[in-house]
């Protein structure tokens, strides 16, 4: 969360992350939002002869979570990123609460894609995310080429989509990495990534997200 600053508040009032009412400094939420709970989701992703990815998403992408998420991605909203950041964190402590991560990384965007929206959401959910749990942030990851955006297409569609899309920085051996993202819906974008990782030398990769797709939310994703 931001630190105190009353010049700050006044010009820039926090605001509830969910439905984006003007709150008390030192508030996470509104009355009214401060009933929304993580429902976490726990998805095996795939296995190799050597380690199984899973990965961990904190809450259901719809009604005012899905408001929150796409106000973080397109509403220029990137302080959103610090409640779920944190809140991602809390979610592994609780879940994996004996795991010592290394690095903490995110799926990377393309350089035009950043550029035009301003900041990468998946980045500073993994640096909140990271501060919380003591663990450096690491750019592991980068998008070499530029595909189809995700969620505009079908489900079928989204594991040929992202093949030979990211690639590992370098090489780096032993480590246990945190891959974050902002949402899983097939979790064909976090299963690529994790293999790219494992492939450079990572010993163990766990996946997590803020969000996740139920049935009913299958638009606005990617």
């Amino acid at each position: 969360m931001r630190k105190d600053n009353p010049l700050l508040d006044i010009l820039f009032p926090p605001r509830c992350p969910f439905c984006g009412k003007i709150i008390y400094s030192g508030e996470q939420t509104c009355d009214v939002c401060s009933n929304i709970h993580p429902k976490v989701c726990v998805r095996p992703l795939f296995s190799t002869a050597h380690a199984a990815v899973t990965c961990y998403a904190a809450y259901p992408y719809q009604d005012q979570v899905r408001n929150a998420v796409l106000r973080m991605k397109f509403g220029d909203e990137p302080s959103i990123c610090t409640f779920f950041g944190h809140a991602l964190a809390e979610m592994i402590r609780e879940q994996l609460p004996k795991t010592c991560f290394d690095a903490v990384t995110a799926v990377p965007m393309s350089h035009l894609h950043q550029f035009q929206r301003g900041y990468n959401q998946s980045e500073l959910l993994a640096k909140a995310a990271s501060g919380v749990l003591h663990v450096p942030y690491c750019r592991l990851l980068k998008k070499s080429r530029r595909n189809r955006t995700q969620h505009r297409l079908p489900a079928a569609e989204r594991f040929h989509n992202v093949q030979g899309v990211y690639q590992a920085r370098k090489t780096f051996t032993g480590k246990q990495v945190l891959l974050i993202d902002d949402i899983i819906t097939t979790g064909a974008t976090l299963t690529v990534c994790a293999k790219q990782l494992l492939q450079a030398g990572a010993r163990s990769v766990t996946c997590a997200a803020a969000t996740f797709a139920v049935p009913e939310e299958v638009a606005d994703k990617d």
